[in-house]
């Protein structure tokens, strides 16, 4: 369950569910092959779980669990951006381009995509063979597991919500003031994605007002990433097509420019609030939630 309880001390919550997306990222990894994109995301929203409490911990303890889920996220993107990368191909041509420069470009891209993804889909083969990036990645987790059981859960207060929570709304609303770029796309969908996570699982404070704010970023993060999907592929193709690529892929407008309707839409009413004033309209969520729980 990714949601806090009511009854739940806050501390031991989070420490639950940052530990059930630890464990669930493992059993991808071992269990089945090509599990690993819903690997990368339980290790994401376990580390927005971290973002919620990180507030509490000791410096040299967020250190480690910051090192050690950098690295995870470093190798998932590895062995997951070929399955990523051929999803996109699938959906942005669906049939073979009749520019043949670009035809080209696709086929060569989908065949090493395809190489990677079955080199890099599981821990070991039928065959017997080892994988051990997967291995170094399953060791990377059960080590992050292993620190999550002495995260500070006793000092995390019931009756306000996690002081986290207002940092990443904060860095959420200083990316969007950003002009959105290639470099700056992708640290705003992440930035994005764990706010939204971070909402869903303290959604029961206020289901009714917190599932229609979660819904809003939802949709707008999504639209963001399928751009930044897109913006990744076109990279990939210019590559391979070399000097070709001016032709067969002719500049478009700037992205700020191509996203401005998803922003305007969605993204900016999310984040309309000043920080303050969202804390406070949780805060009144969170005490009338916890007051039930007490009267209970």
């Amino acid at each position: 369950m990714s949601t806090l309880r009511r009854q739940e001390s806050t501390g031991q919550g989070l420490q639950r569910i940052a530990c059930a997306q630890v464990e669930s990222a493992i059993r991808c990894l071992t269990r089945q092959a090509g599990q690993a994109v819903a690997a990368s995301e339980a290790i994401n929203q376990a580390q927005a779980v971290l973002a919620l409490i990180e507030p509490e911990l000791a410096r040299q303890a967020l250190r480690k669990e910051r090192a050690i889920l950098a690295r995870l996220r470093d190798g998932l993107v590895e062995i997951t951006e070929p399955t990523r990368m051929l999803d996109r191909l699938d959906k942005r041509y669906k049939k073979s381009p009749s520019e043949a420069d670009l035809a080209a470009a696709i086929k060569s891209l989908r065949k090493r995509c395809s190489s990677h993804e079955t080199s890099a889909a599981a821990l070991s083969s039928k065959a017997g063979n080892f994988n051990p990036a997967i291995y170094r990645l399953v060791a990377d987790m059960a080590e992050l597991r292993g620190h999550l059981d002495h995260w500070p859960v006793d000092a995390v207060p019931d009756h306000t919500p996690p002081r986290g929570l207002r940092r990443t709304y904060n860095k959420a609303r200083r990316r969007l003031r950003e002009p959105i770029t290639a470099d700056s796309l992708e640290p705003l969908v992440s930035v994005l994605r764990e706010l939204t996570f971070q909402i869903s699982v303290l959604n029961k404070a206020c289901p009714v007002m917190l599932k229609a704010h979660r819904k809003l970023l939802s949709r707008g993060t999504d639209a963001l990433a399928e751009a930044l999907a897109d913006e990744q592929l076109d990279a990939a193709l210019r590559m391979a097509l070399g000097k070709a690529a001016s032709k067969a892929l002719p500049a478009e407008a700037s992205l700020d420019q191509r996203l401005a309707n998803v922003t305007t839409r969605d993204i900016e009413p999310a984040l309309a609030e000043s920080p303050a004033a969202f804390m406070n309209r949780f805060k009144a969520y969170w005490s009338a939630w916890r007051g039930e729980s007490s009267d209970g």
